[in-house]
């Protein structure tokens, strides 16, 4: 990459894409040039020792480079998983990614971007509670239902804290993560938008594998889709008014966390 390549075209291309692993202390600076004011941390752990960044391919404990203020929001959203997942699963000790920054157009190439692979949980117990976004490996075995459930439980809880939150829906470069970032939000502002695809998959899947709802994941906003997200709004006590409310929205999206986890029946 040529130090006058202009910040336009290394932002032209989207976020989504799995991301590569980026050597302990790379300098993005070095790289990018025109993306210096940026601060750039390394880290092997998200937020606290007791949660390890993991390389998903290898398995092994590794270090990721991430954008100082998008780091701070994931390990916001790793206390919120915390939170809100059963007493019984203990802590998400290890999360298990393809990568953060990579030297890539998009957000990737800012350090704003997080492939997920699975997060694992260990009680004090050392028992393990997982929670998979390998869909390559698990949408034909016999435990899919469970993976399903988890899966868009999850994606509900990473769309309260980030706006674009891409699926195994989205396209098939997506089966074997999860993709995040924070171009339009992050940090919990959640706001939904009928008119993105990408949001409205996670609203179906989780009224489908969390609710238990016949709602078709086509991607598109319409009467069923409304209708549904609806229904889970009045069970969950929510008086009035639809998801398209940013209250209601953020309240849909923990309880479907809750639900699809074990943590809460409703």
């Amino acid at each position: 990459m040529t130090a006058n390549l202009s910040r336009r075209k290394l932002l032209i291309a989207g976020s989504a894409g799995a991301a590569g692993l980026i050597l302990p202390g790379r300098a993005l600076a070095a790289e990018m040039p025109e993306m210096a004011p940026l601060t750039m941390i390394s880290r092997n752990y998200l937020g606290t020792t007791g949660c390890g960044l993991y390389y998903e391919p290898t398995e092994k404990v590794s270090s990721f480079s991430f954008n100082s203020t998008f780091y701070n929001q994931l390990n916001e959203w790793r206390k919120y998983m915390d939170t809100n997942a059963p007493s019984g699963w203990g802590w998400p000790a290890r999360i298990y990614s393809y990568g953060a920054y990579t030297d890539k157009p998009g957000m990737h190439g800012e350090g704003r971007a997080f492939d997920i692979g699975k997060i694992v949980y260990l009680n004090a117990s050392g028992v393990p509670k997982i929670i998979s976004m390998r869909y390559d490996l698990w949408k034909n075995s016999g435990d899919a239902a469970t993976y399903q459930r988890r899966y868009w439980a999850t994606a509900a809880g990473y769309m309260r804290w980030f706006r674009h939150v891409l699926t195994y829906k989205d396209n098939t470069q997506h089966h074997n993560h999860m993709h995040v970032d924070n171009q339009v939000y992050g940090g919990g502002a959640a706001a939904f938008n009928t008119g993105s695809s990408s949001q409205i998959y996670i609203v179906q899947g989780a009224c489908r594998y969390v609710w238990g709802l016949g709602t078709g994941v086509d991607g598109s906003w319409g009467p069923e889709t409304q209708g549904d997200s609806t229904a889970v709004l009045r069970r969950i006590g929510r008086p009035s008014g639809s998801i398209t409310s940013a209250a209601n929205f953020t309240a849909f999206c923990t309880a479907s966390l809750r639900k699809g986890l074990g943590t809460q029946a409703y």
